[in-house]
């Protein structure tokens, strides 16, 4: 009797011992073996194609499975990045290369040492769909504090990820959304493979900046992501909800071939077979000519999206998921801060009247008379308000008001105005909030592609840890009642990232960003 209590707690003790390690390096896919890396407490595999390289044949192709590998894979550094030019300033990184379409998987150490199944965090970048990469994000902290496991994507960008053409279009296969079908083969390559880096893939949260942000949103809307995930951090993200012409709206599909043909016009393949032609177009000759014919947003092509994602949203064919959703206090200071650093020159004058109008076309004299320069430091702050509010925050509300009695609903707003910034040149005024300056409070010193690398305080630090344990583990959200109720559009209610601590606001939100006058715009839906 002893001696078998003896053996079976020798047994036990393999059994616990066994469940304390961390992952092997080496894991298996469902394409082969990869050789991740172990580094300060935590354990990565880096560059994992999910998708083959989009190249010749496959350029303007839905995104194909890779090819499996016999020997281990190297996963120890970064795979390429998507192609992209400076069209965002310090926020991404001009170069990159077409065989691009690779994800990066984190892991704490002591997280898996725990023997359960770890919540998955998937990251969608943001930058307006055209720069960007995946390996601008620190995950660690999401990874080791946030016990989760962590996959950052890549996918194509610019014109090479959001493109349509007649020619392209009558091929027989899904057309336009290129780099958002490619987000959905990483997600389905999560459901197949994420449970052997200790993630459970019944516990999927896509989250997401800016066009990240608007992509957490689409998928939303998508028939074809359904299943894939069961929460969803929309960062920033509203856009999606305005009506076209507005800028960032979702785009139309005529609208989207029209600038299709005008840049195969450009690129002298108009006649004979435009679908060769066009692939056969050198990358650098893409990127030098694709300025004037990019696509900010999905294509509401009728197929990969069915309909405006407001419209679903609105007629409840969504995914019922957890949502949390978005944005910052002073969103558009980022962007008034990034033409200042441009041009070295505040906006006034001729170039604030640009402005303007390349922002809110013909509605931008009402805008100005909502939005007196009088009211601010400047006219570029007065500018950074009104983005501000069009832009992310009104449209952002209204879908947190449609979707609120239909599924799960969280509000936030990220008012930190201490929060540093990475921009390489001071602003002619305080930014406050503004896009993106909440990403180095999940991911440690983020600074875009190029930027100078940000450093929090210890209050900012305290402000950090909380966000990161709301991010990561959203499907606690139920049971967060008394912290963090569910969005109530009676009540207006978000929670405020601020400091010293966060706390839940009423009643305020749509006043101090003027929604009435944005409903009133006939730029968001009804």
């Amino acid at each position: 009797m002893i001696r078998h209590l003896m053996i079976a707690g020798l047994v036990l003790g393999t059994i616990s011992m066994a469940a304390a390690q961390p992952i092997p390096l080496q894991v298996k896919t469902d394409s082969g073996l990869v050789g991740g890396i172990d580094q300060d407490g935590m354990q990565a595999w880096l560059g994992i194609p999910y998708a083959a390289a989009p190249v010749g044949k496959l350029r303007w192709m839905p995104p194909q499975r890779p090819q499996p590998w016999s020997a281990v894979r190297d996963a120890k550094s970064f795979g390429n990045y998507c192609p992209q030019n400076e069209d965002l300033g310090v926020f991404g990184k001009p170069g990159g290369r077409e065989d691009c379409l690779n994800l990066n998987v984190y892991v704490g150490k002591d997280a898996v040492r725990r023997g359960k199944k770890l919540p998955v965090f998937v990251w969608i970048h943001g930058g307006s769909l055209f720069v960007g990469a995946n390996r601008d994000y620190d995950a660690s902290k999401l990874a080791k504090d946030g016990n989760a496991v962590v996959v950052t994507i890549n996918y194509r960008l610019g014109l090479l990820g959001y493109f349509a053409h007649p020619v392209l279009n009558g091929e027989g296969h899904a057309f336009a959304n290129y780099g958002f079908m490619d987000q959905q083969m990483a997600l389905d390559w999560v459901q197949r493979n994420i449970a052997a880096f200790g993630g459970d893939k019944g516990n999927v949260t896509i989250a997401g900046e800016s066009s990240g942000g608007n992509s957490v949103l689409a998928h939303v809307a998508a028939p074809g992501s359904r299943g894939n995930f069961q929460h969803a951090i929309a960062m920033s993200g509203g856009a999606v909800a305005l009506k076209f012409p507005a800028f960032g709206a979702p785009k139309p599909l005529d609208f989207a071939e029209k600038m299709g043909t005008g840049f195969a016009r450009a690129a002298g393949c108009e006649s004979g077979d435009a679908a060769a032609c066009l692939r056969a177009l050198p990358v650098a000759t893409v990127l030098a000519m694709q300025t004037p014919y990019l696509i900010n947003q999905v294509i509401i092509d009728g197929t990969v999206m069915p309909m405006h994602p407001a419209e679903a949203y609105r007629s409840g064919k969504f995914n019922h998921v957890t949502l949390i959703n978005g944005s910052t206090r002073d969103e558009g200071g980022f962007f008034a801060g990034a033409v200042e650093n441009l041009t070295q020159a505040p906006l006034q004058g001729a170039s604030y009247d640009k402005a303007m109008s390349d922002w809110f076309g013909t509605w931008a004299e009402e805008v100005k008379k909502a939005y007196p320069v009088s009211d601010y430091t400047n006219a570029s702050e007065a500018y950074a308000a009104a983005v501000t509010d069009m832009e992310f925050a009104c449209p952002g509300r209204a879908i947190s008001r449609w979707v609120a009695a239909q599924t799960p609903t969280h509000a936030f707003e990220f008012a930190d105005r201490t929060a540093p910034d990475y921009l390489t040149a001071p602003t002619s005024f305080v930014m406050g909030a503004g896009h993106s300056m909440e990403l180095a409070y999940i991911f440690p010193g983020f600074h875009g592609g190029r930027g100078k690398p940000v450093k929090l305080n210890p209050l900012q630090e305290k402000l950090s840890d909380t966000m990161v344990r709301y991010w990561t583990s959203a499907a606690g959200m139920k049971d967060r009642a008394a912290e963090w109720p569910r969005y109530d559009p009676s009540l207006d209610n978000y929670m405020s990232l601020v400091l010293p601590n966060p706390a839940m606001t009423k009643g305020s939100f749509g006043r101090i960003h003027k929604c009435e006058f944005w409903q009133r715009s006939g730029v968001i839906f009804d």
